[in-house]
């Protein structure tokens, strides 16, 4: 197993070295998950969609990006930054690189790179790139549970959306909330590295009620990470317009949240491929034929990758400086 997972290391490190050849990938990966479920959904549903296409909606779904990018980079750099501190220009461009299709590793990868060149012990810098996972979906995740809750009975959105949204999110809050108060980070930490792991997400989990008493830095995290999510969402609604879809805001909302299994910062290569897939499901659970969802995704996704990857070219000299150094520290 220990080689397994060298020789995978070394494959990932390889490969990092080749970002454009990795966007490259990433797009034909993005067009042939689309081009399989138009297939699923029937080509002359995808059609009827695609006459329907109004590009001034376009201007929406790209702008949105913008203000998604300036979101995070306020809620990564207030949820970072800390005694090491990480120059705006550079947070700019980690936040620029690891959201874009250009990277195997992910975003939270080079988040935590960045953080031990910058002087954070190793599990510090686990904690606080943990702690902005836990803020990505301690923003969406409430939002997405009332979305749940109005569309409850709704005859269109199915039952196996909305329930495990509207039970499932309560529960798993209090069982997060029993994790912080009675599980202790230091002694789990002597246990072995499965519950020093979990002793990092306990630990991550616990500095957000943290944050809400410091209002300058709380504030900064949960309002620049809301304006990522809701120009995320907006973008994803402007995109279903321009095909001609009309769904409602709760619709949208609740769709995009189950469609994203991990955050596109998180996930390697920006998650292109599964979440083309799984997106367009979720918006067949919420009353969306699979037809206009198909290419509605699709636009939505290319914005995405078409706007993120050529700053994250740029960024690479930069960036991949940052993070051989960080792993030389580690090292």
């Amino acid at each position: 197993m220990a080689r397994v997972i060298g020789l995978a290391r070394r494959c990932v490190a390889r490969a990092e070295r080749w970002p454009l050849a990795l966007s490259v990938i990433a797009l034909v990966v993005a067009t042939l998950a689309s081009w399989l479920m138009a297939r699923a959904a029937g080509y002359p549903a995808v059609e009827a969609a695609v006459d329907r296409f109004n590009p001034d909606w376009l201007a929406l779904v790209f702008g949105a990006r913008f203000a998604a990018f300036a979101g995070y980079t306020l809620a990564h750099g207030s949820t970072l930054t800390a005694r090491e501190d990480i120059p705006v220009n550079r947070r700019m461009k980690l936040v620029a690189f690891g959201a874009s299709a250009t990277s195997l590793a992910g975003g939270f990868a080079l988040d935590r790179k960045a953080l031990r060149r910058a002087g954070a012990t190793a599990g510090e810098a686990t904690v606080r790139v943990l702690s902005l996972g836990a803020l990505e979906w301690a923003t969406l995740a409430p939002v997405a549970w009332i979305c749940a809750l109005t569309l409850l009975g709704t005859p269109r959105v199915q039952q196996r959306v909305t329930i495990p949204w509207a039970i499932g999110l309560p529960v798993g809050a209090l069982l997060a909330a029993l994790a912080v108060w009675r599980l202790d980070p230091r002694a789990l930490a002597r246990k072995g590295a499965a519950a020093r792991a979990l002793g990092w997400s306990v630990e991550a989990l616990a500095r957000l009620p943290v944050r809400l008493r410091r209002p300058l830095r709380g504030s900064a995290g949960f309002g620049g990470m809301g304006l990522y999510w809701a120009a995320e969402i907006v973008s994803l609604w402007a995109a279903l317009r321009a095909f001609g879809v009309h769904p409602g805001i709760a619709v949208v909302t609740l769709a995009y949240a189950t469609g994203h299994v991990l955050t596109p910062r998180s996930a390697p290569l920006s998650g292109t491929g599964v979440t083309e897939i799984l997106l367009a499901l979720a918006f067949t659970w919420v009353g969306v034929p699979l037809g206009d969802a198909v290419p509605a995704v699709f636009a939505y996704r290319a914005g995405l990758l078409v706007l993120s990857i050529p700053p994250a070219l740029l960024a690479r000299a930069e960036v991949r400086g940052l993070v051989d150094a960080g792993g030389a520290r580690a090292a």
